[in-house]
């Protein structure tokens, strides 16, 4: 009877039956809430709706979510179809663009000079001197080779066409020798110079395209010589070779990632666009079709959170309550023996079927129907002990006075000994709580033996406690323990 030593486990399974247990509590505390919330946003929105200035905000307000709801959709549909047309066209770009075609770590490359040449010559001693041509010529080849011509004329010669966009990220202008294109141009004005270099798949490939370019501008300088004077082209420094380009081999990962990017970006907007079609509009508030969706809403959220409460509130009830819930308890805390468990026989109850069905997930065995045989049962058994104790003495023949108290109503002790039907030769009686009633205290104390009945979430621990406390100073013998108002199967 040590309880400060005694530490009761918590059961999650008992917790969980009893809040199933009491769902018509849960159930009556939920409709509730969910009835006030529901009727209340009704009513605040029916008030707010006949004010002139809500009405005026409200379809403003409608107005500016209607459009920003619309815009969006544009918006995706706008940034898809971009999508799709810069993934198709990054797609095409990859599938014909030469740069993408070529092997970086085996990159074939040929490069030739072309030298122009006048007979200008500076006259000794004269103060007038001859016009040079050489950078008039020079630049004239070069707007030859970049303004198209000498594109159009390879792309129309190649025995495999390529486009002119991919022709042109081959040719440029510059002071130095560009590696970033496949056929670049580079000039030396001041030694009437000019640089080709061709970048291919293999050295075929660099060959016609350095030969074509070649080809055109020695037809283009007929018309040279013929506008701006004589001269002479010639071809030096001609080669060809192979290289690894590693800027390249960045590019072509690039292009082909950029790919990758477009897709998922467009199945992501695809996703949200899909989403954006299955939302509603936005609707106007204030209509009374709205307000009663809007108040419906409220009173079934309402009534999940009121059941979520009413859940906790029972469960945490359970946990921190002193009262008696589990008859073991009684020996565990005190190592009474518990004489029998008295279900509690409740009056006809509507949808009973969700008791019977909660009380077997509980793990409950006995039945309300069982009451009768299980008080008689109860009586059977003490007085066997009692046939037991005498036996002990041996003297049979003395008449043994037995009470039955405990801190319940009286009238429920009674109703139990009344069922309990005794036999004769033993004299049973009920006196009051031995805590409360002076008058028991010398009941008790003229009784041979001492029958605890409590009540299943009415007696408490602390109660028992003491009333086991008080027996033992009073050197009376505790049989045990009867629990009535047990849990049951209906």
């Amino acid at each position: 009877m040590n309880e400060q030593a005694y530490e009761q486990e918590i059961s999650l399974g008992k917790v969980f039956y009893r809040i199933f247990r009491d769902w018509r509590k849960i159930f009556v505390i939920a409709l509730v809430i969910a009835v006030i919330a529901g009727a209340g946003n009704f009513v605040l929105k029916k008030l707010r709706s006949s004010d002139p200035e809500y009405i005026s905000t409200a379809e403003q307000n409608y107005e500016r979510e209607l459009t920003a709801f619309r815009a969006k959709g544009d918006t995706l549909e706008r940034e898809i179809a971009n999508l799709e047309k810069a993934r198709t066209e990054q797609e095409e770009y990859n599938a014909n663009s030469v740069l993408m075609k070529i092997n970086p770590f085996r990159e074939r490359n040929a490069s030739l000079q072309l030298y122009v040449s006048t007979d200008y010559q500076i006259l000794p001693g004269m103060d007038y001197q001859n016009i040079d041509l050489s950078n008039r010529i020079l630049h004239s080849y070069i707007t030859y080779m970049t303004n198209g011509n000498m594109y159009q004329y390879i792309a129309d010669h190649l025995s495999e066409p390529i486009e002119l966009r991919y022709l042109e990220e081959i040719l440029s202008i510059s002071k130095e020798l560009s590696t970033s294109k496949e056929l670049s141009v580079s000039e030396d004005l001041n030694n009437c110079m000019v640089t080709i270099k061709v970048q291919g798949v293999d050295e075929a490939m660099c060959d016609d395209i350095l030969s074509y370019a070649l080809e055109g501008i020695l037809e283009k300088q007929k018309e040279i010589m013929t506008t701006i004077g004589d001269h002479e082209l010639s071809v030096v420094n001609q080669a060809s070779f192979e290289a690894v380009n590693l800027e390249l081999d960045e590019l072509q990962k690039t292009n082909l990632q950029y790919v990758s990017d477009l897709s998922i970006n467009l199945q992501e907007k695809a996703e949200e666009l899909k989403a954006w079609k299955n939302s509603a509009e936005p609707q106007k508030e204030y209509t009374t079709t709205r307000i009663i969706k809007g108040s419906i809403k409220i009173l079934i959220l309402g009534f999940i959170i009121g059941a979520v409460l009413a859940a906790v509130f029972i469960a945490f009830q359970y946990i921190m309550s002193d009262k008696l819930q589990d008859a073991k308890e009684l020996k565990n805390r005190f190592g009474l023996r518990v004489i029998a468990q008295i279900p509690q026989v409740h009056k006809k109850r509507v949808w009973v079927g969700f008791d019977r069905l909660f009380a077997r997930m509980g793990g409950l065995s006995m039945k309300e129907s069982d009451a009768g045989n299980l008080a008689m049962v109860a009586a059977r058994s003490v007085q066997a002990e009692l046939g037991a104790l005498q036996a002990e003495k041996e003297d049979a023949s003395l008449k043994v006075n037995l009470v039955c108290t405990g801190t319940i109503d009286q009238k429920e002790i009674e109703s139990l000994l009344s069922g309990m039907k005794w036999e004769k030769g033993y004299s049973v009686e009920q006196i009051p709580s031995i805590l409360r009633d002076p008058s028991a205290v010398s009941a008790a104390m003229a009784a041979d033996y001492v029958v605890l009945v409590e009540k299943q979430e009415e007696s408490t621990y602390t109660q028992i406690e003491r009333e086991l406390e008080e027996l033992a100073a009073w050197k009376k013998k505790v049989l045990g323990v009867i629990v009535i108002g047990v849990d049951a199967i209906p």
